[in-house]
């Protein structure tokens, strides 16, 4: 299969590019980065390669040790997820031949609070704070 990953660079997009490697699929990535594969920008410019899947992994590190939860930092943790969907979106609409599949991955946690008994209960859905969102 041929597979296009945004986030393809990144620390699971490059586990997964490895991975599939290894199978025997042909990877491509998008990246903010040049160089590193297609960029955001070549997508919109371009459209979509041809491919059987596209994977999307990209975002904004949220534990990022060097930048500070300030409201800048948290608009380019939702937009760097929001806006890479998007894009990808678009692609995949005005693809002539779009791809079989497209998963999207923005985020993976679990939180619980610990309720006055010392034991843990998971949050509930209705949680609005950024990590909840995106």
């Amino acid at each position: 299969m041929k597979i296009l990953i945004g986030g393809g660079t990144g620390f699971i997009g490059g586990a997964l590019t490895r991975l599939l490697r290894s199978n025997g699929h042909e990877v491509g990535h998008i990246s903010r980065r040049p160089g590193a594969g297609m960029t955001w920008t070549d997508l919109a410019e371009k459209g979509l390669p041809a491919c059987d899947a596209v994977v999307n992994l990209s975002g904004e590190n949220v534990l990022n040790p060097f930048r500070r939860w300030n409201a800048k930092f948290k608009e380019e943790v939702v937009s760097s997820r929001v806006g890479t969907t998007k894009r990808l979106r678009t692609a995949i609409v005005n693809a002539k031949n779009p791809p079989r599949v497209w998963v999207l991955v923005t985020g993976v946690g679990e939180e619980f609070t610990r309720t006055h008994l010392g034991t843990r209960s998971p949050v509930s859905p209705s949680v609005t704070d950024i990590t909840s969102r995106v």
